[in-house]
């Protein structure tokens, strides 16, 4: 075989290990349905919570003039990839308000510790605690693992919602490991189209 053959043999091969590398990274990717129950289409199935200063809010007093954007974190107390995320969602705020979306957290911690977490991470959105964990019960979204007896009982599988004024579901974000958050150029871009 000459050098020509063996190098075009070699470059062909190299192109198809990364073209079977990626059609096997979109399957997997494309494997993790979140709140599988409720697809984009469909309608919320509740969201009535105490924010962060006991004041009950609703999908009517916390959408902006295309929805809400809302998100499905841990927690915010001892969650370090939650807080990360806190931080990465509070700084594309102005963003997603110009595009017509307000912003709102939830959480299972308590409406005490929200406002704690507000303060020192200068929170500008609305913090929502999910009392008795009805919504991530509602959308199948708690996380089995933590037994009811541990301190993480409740958690969801965490997530991104954008969510009609009406309460549709209009794009949703997730990724199969807590570790691991949706990137957030993609829902920008999502409500940039919406």
């Amino acid at each position: 075989m000459s050098v020509t053959r063996l190098l075009n043999w070699s470059i062909k091969k190299s192109m198809i290990s990364v073209f079977l590398l990626f059609c096997t990274q979109a399957v997997l990717a494309q494997e993790f349905n979140w709140a599988p129950d409720f697809p984009e289409g469909s309608m919320i199935p509740l969201l009535e919570a105490p924010d962060q200063n006991s004041n009950v809010q609703t999908l009517d007093s916390l959408s902006g003039e295309k929805g809400l954007m809302l998100f499905f974190s841990r927690s915010f107390d001892w969650c370090p990839f939650c807080k990360a995320q806190l931080e990465d969602i509070t700084a594309i705020q102005a963003d997603m308000e110009a595009l017509g979306f307000n912003i709102a957290s939830m959480t299972y911690d308590p409406v005490a510790t929200l406002k704690i977490v507000e303060l020192d991470f200068n929170v500008g959105f609305t913090m929502l605690h999910d009392e008795a964990i009805r919504h991530v019960n509602a959308l199948g979204i708690r996380n089995p693992d933590p037994e009811p007896d541990s301190f993480a009982y409740g958690i969801p599988q965490p997530g991104i919602m954008l969510l009609s004024p009406d309460g549709t579901i209009l794009r949703k974000f997730a990724e199969e490991n807590f570790r691991e958050r949706p990137d957030l150029s993609y829902v920008l871009e999502a409500a940039r189209e919406l």
